[in-house]
């Protein structure tokens, strides 16, 4: 079985709008148009990936844009250690290592890293979820 395939061993938890801290930033327009999306669908269909020492955004910065926009108070999340045997990391326009101290330090910060800097993927699919909008906020 391929590892996309294979069953996931994640949770998906219910953390704070508030408590997430992007490290890169976002195309406005895109998340515009993501949050009409989520707001026509009325559901939370896709946890947000965040690194669970520092509650750093892995993937996910453009939801996280559109839960602090619809007014959610909590929203569905994976947490995630960057010793993940399972998670990869690339920058999107460069070949080489990445220096995962940089996007903790963009986070903590606040001096965010440009818009697409970084890729983050797991090699097993997430679980699913589908929460209503109302029980979010």
């Amino acid at each position: 079985m391929s590892p996309a395939k294979r069953f996931s061993c994640y949770t998906i938890v219910r953390l704070p709008v508030s408590q997430l801290r992007p490290s890169e930033e976002i195309n406005i327009l895109r998340a515009r148009t993501l949050a009409k999306m989520i707001t026509e669908m009325g559901r939370w269909t896709r946890p947000i990936l965040v690194e669970h020492r520092h509650s750093v955004i892995m993937d996910g910065h453009h939801r996280h844009f559109c839960a602090t926009e619809l007014g959610l108070s909590s929203v569905p999340c994976v947490l995630l250690s960057y010793d993940d045997p399972s998670l990869h990391v690339t920058y999107w326009s460069e070949p080489g290592p990445v220096d995962v101290d940089r996007i903790i330090q963009a986070g903590l910060s606040g001096n965010l890293m440009g818009f697409k800097t970084t890729k983050h993927k797991l090699q097993i699919a997430l679980p699913s979820c589908s929460v209503d909008l109302d029980d979010l906020r």
